[in-house]
């Protein structure tokens, strides 16, 4: 059984700040769409991760760039082109953010680097679902990346478990690389906590941030022809809540 996850379907978030797309002057969107270039050249170059700034006083424009880790350079390059691609419609937006599976990018007329924004979606399929225990021992796995994800060089990980009879299960978690470790953790903690309900028992299913994002799934297609070292984890407790939690937009679809 496979879950399909969206791969070129973009959710769309404007910034609550300006409401008119006239709202912004010619300066700051011809910045804009320079520092989106800017960031669909260079992610692919740097791992995947990319961020800077164009512009100066009202007129600065500042961008986040990620892929997803373990895709190839060329369908990072091919993802960001689509979701900067995104913004043509309505480029006078102040903020925006575009993510999908592959990549996700967030520009901003305020200073966004290294700060954690709590927009997010989760996505499942309808392929089943797991045997509580098996659902348990998995969510665990992805608890423990959590944990694990902020100190890795590149903040992210891949992980398997063997959940006996069932097979495998596996995972993956990134976050921003211009988070600061705690940042990191907090914010692949919160989404566990915000979406569980919403994906419990399902075989695969993926959150997107645009500071930290995670998949999970009961086939290894994510490892498929890539050079990563893949960690086995044993299950770990939950965490504890916590109400030092930026405010965020979850959103909940499902898939076929």
């Amino acid at each position: 059984m496979r879950v399909v996850l969206l791969s070129l379907l973009f959710l769309i978030m404007p910034g609550s700040g300006h409401g008119q797309c006239s709202s912004v002057n010619t300066t700051f969107k011809k910045n804009q769409r320079t520092l989106l270039d800017l960031l669909a050249k260079n992610a692919p170059l740097q791992d995947g991760f990319y961020n800077s700034s164009v512009g100066n006083n009202s007129d600065q424009v500042y961008g986040v760039s990620q892929c997803k880790a373990l895709i190839s350079s060329n369908d990072c390059t091919n993802c960001l082109k689509l979701s900067i691609g995104s913004y043509d419609g309505c480029s006078e937006f102040s903020e925006m953010e575009s993510m999908s599976s592959a990549c996700t990018t967030k520009i901003s007329n305020k200073n966004i680097i290294g700060v954690w924004t709590n927009s997010s979606s989760a996505t499942f399929g309808n392929q089943g679902l797991d045997k509580p225990l098996v659902f348990s021992k998995g969510f665990s796995m992805m608890q423990d990346l959590a944990s694990s994800v902020p100190y890795q060089p590149l903040m992210y990980q891949a992980a398997e478990i063997d959940v006996g009879v069932d097979g495998e299960r596996y995972g993956l978690a990134q976050c921003g690389r211009d988070l600061s470790k705690l940042n990191c953790q907090n914010c692949l903690e919160d989404v566990l906590v915000r979406y569980r309900s919403y994906v419990e028992n399902r075989t695969g299913w993926e959150i997107l941030g645009s500071s930290c994002s995670m998949w999970y799934s009961n086939v290894s297609d994510a490892f498929n022809n890539q050079e990563v070292s893949v960690t086995a984890l044993t299950p770990s407790a939950l965490p504890s809540d916590s109400d030092q939690f930026p405010p965020g937009k979850p959103s909940v679809t499902s898939g076929n």
